[in-house]
């Protein structure tokens, strides 16, 4: 790229001066030519006004100015014969035309001749003839072309050097964006244009930018999404497991199998919504559309009531009256719930108590148990890396979807009876508000 705009440039420049050169060298030998004509002709003049009344009056000669070599004087009578100077014995068409009454200049083969008459009228008593050598104006014309063309030398080099600059300073943008682009088509998703200062790369960079960003983003998600859809289905999948195993035990009251069979498909379709729900919020743009938290309480309750009661803990669910506007995808508000509720079945003790709230002009969603609540120093939204530490991958995913749909979890109570707490994205009021402070219950 470099070499095609240094290219350009040098035969751009060079047009540009052989088109103004070549009328300018034109013009200056014509100048030149009649800068001469116009001396020769000045010269003749100063000479006929010495030249006396008859020329061929004995006396002394006719003195002549002191000229350039290679000018020539010459004075001839009415009849067209040398009288004085240098120039041809009889004269030639300009001195006719002159002893006619007429000044003349012209070319005569390789000089140029200036003849003017002596007297005016019937009156012309003799004529005047100068000459030089008609090379002496292209010589004149060669010396200002050389200059010319000293200067052409310049400007183009001048252009040349110019146009590497120019050459560098848009190349390098441009090798710097194909570096990214490179090193992005290769997997570091990390790779980032800088700003170079020149306008139009700088939005490319911008927009090449905005590009790797989304796509690792992206990348992340669908990365996350076999790890937290392994965790959100493995509830589904022991939930299956025990009311199957549970129709196969003895007892001493007989156990309808159907019973089970039913229980147990229903949780694999709550599987299969589960697999579909991460899979779409994996995939798809936050989902800004209104968001009614109070059908979102009533399918959780569907869904967990029976779990809950077959262990002897109650679930209760409370919506508060007055409740904001709110918005955010009703998938990712159902797979945020199911971890909290999950999290307290699991983890938790006594009844479990959902509420909906007003929480200073945004709507807050609690989950709380009766338990001891976390220890000190555990932080419950880190990913479990082995068994013995932390709560899981499933509170660390309910962060992410709340996140991602412009809200916040936090955990607002670690003991006792711990409560978390999720901020739902509202139109009007920024997510953040209340997050810095505990929410009142």
């Amino acid at each position: 790229m470099r070499r095609r705009i240094l290219r350009a440039t040098v035969v751009a420049v060079v047009c540009a001066v052989v088109l103004f050169s070549v009328p300018l060298a034109v013009a200056t030998l014509r100048l030149y030519r009649q800068d001469e004509v116009r001396e020769l002709q000045q010269l003749a003049d100063r000479v006929a006004v010495s030249v006396p009344a008859d020329v061929h009056a004995p006396g002394d000669p006719m003195e002549f100015p002191a000229v350039e070599s290679g000018t020539r004087i010459a004075v001839y009578d009415s009849g067209g014969r040398l009288v004085a100077g240098s120039g041809p014995a009889r004269g030639d068409g300009p001195v006719g035309h002159a002893l006619g009454g007429g000044a003349t200049s012209r070319r005569v083969g390789d000089l140029l001749v200036a003849a003017v008459p002596v007297g005016s009228g019937e009156q012309v008593r003799a004529a005047v003839r100068v000459s030089s050598p008609a090379s002496e104006p292209l010589r004149r014309a060669a010396l200002t072309w050389a200059g010319m063309l000293g200067l052409a030398a310049v400007a183009v080099g001048v252009g040349a050097v110019l146009a590497i600059r120019s050459s560098r300073r848009l190349a390098r943008p441009l090798e710097a964006l194909a570096a990214t682009a490179v090193r992005l088509e290769t997997g570091d998703l990390t790779a980032r244009a800088s700003p170079c200062g020149l306008p139009e790369a700088d939005e490319v960079a911008t927009a090449l930018n905005r590009a790797a960003e989304r796509i690792e983003g992206l990348l992340r998600r669908e990365r996350a999404f076999s790890a937290d859809a392994s965790h959100q289905l493995r509830t589904a999948l022991t939930r299956a497991r025990l009311e199957l195993e549970s129709a196969l035990t003895t007892g001493t009251a007989p156990q309808d199998p159907y019973d089970a069979m039913r229980t147990a498909l229903d949780s694999l379709t709550h599987m299969e919504t589960t697999l579909g729900d991460l899979l779409s919020l994996a995939r798809d743009a936050p989902e800004q559309a209104p968001l009614d938290v109070r059908v979102l309480l009533a399918d959780a309750e569907r869904r967990w009531h029976g779990e809950l009661a077959a262990a002897g803990r109650p679930l209760r669910i409370v919506a508060e009256d007055g409740l904001p506007a709110a918005v955010g995808s009703p998938r990712a508000g159902r797979q945020v719930l199911d971890v909290l509720l999950a999290n307290a079945a699991a983890h938790g003790r006594g009844a479990v108590t959902v509420r909906a709230r007003d929480a200073a002009g945004a709507l807050a969603v609690d989950v709380e148990d009766e338990g001891p609540g976390l220890p000190d120093g555990l932080d419950a939204f880190a990913r479990r890396q082995d068994a013995g530490t932390g709560h899981g991958i499933g509170l660390a995913l309910a962060r992410s979807l709340a996140e991602a749909e412009g809200g916040r979890l936090m955990l607002s109570r670690r003991s006792p009876h711990p409560r978390f707490t999720w901020l739902v994205a509202s139109g009007e009021v920024s997510a953040d508000a209340g997050a810095d402070d505990e929410p009142r219950p």
